[in-house]
């Protein structure tokens, strides 16, 4: 028994080790606190990009900060739907484009989402 919760706690271990900030290390967008948070920035400029018909070189990455979501909505619960009630590490990403700012956040993995409602928190 003693074994096993070893091997468990040293998979849990390594697995969360790609977690922390900093551990990545190929050359993404620095955000607040170290490490780097390249694909969510890019997946967030290619949204704006989309929305405003413009290409994405023309749009500033203000700031982009690690955060722990209280669930899997990352802070921009949408009406009549249920999210999982578990914590969801991820980035709010701040873009900037022709004087107006642009919140995204995200989760660590695929999950990019546009959140008009969100105050700009990173002047």
């Amino acid at each position: 028994m003693k074994r096993s919760i070893c091997l468990v706690t040293g998979i849990v271990a390594l697995s969360l080790s790609g977690c922390i900030p900093g551990s990545d290390s190929s050359g993404g967008v620095p955000f607040a606190g170290g490490g780097f948070a390249e694909s969510p920035v890019e997946q967030a400029k290619e949204d704006l990009a989309g929305r405003k018909g413009i290409d994405k070189g023309e749009i500033e990455v203000v700031k982009v900060e690690a955060v722990n979501w209280p669930d899997t909505s990352l802070g921009c619960p949408q009406p009549d739907m249920m999210y999982a009630q578990v914590i969801t590490p991820g980035f709010r990403i701040l873009l900037s484009y022709a004087g107006e700012t642009y919140v995204y956040h995200s989760d660590r993995a695929t999950r990019v989402v546009y959140c008009p409602g969100s105050p700009t928190w990173l002047r």
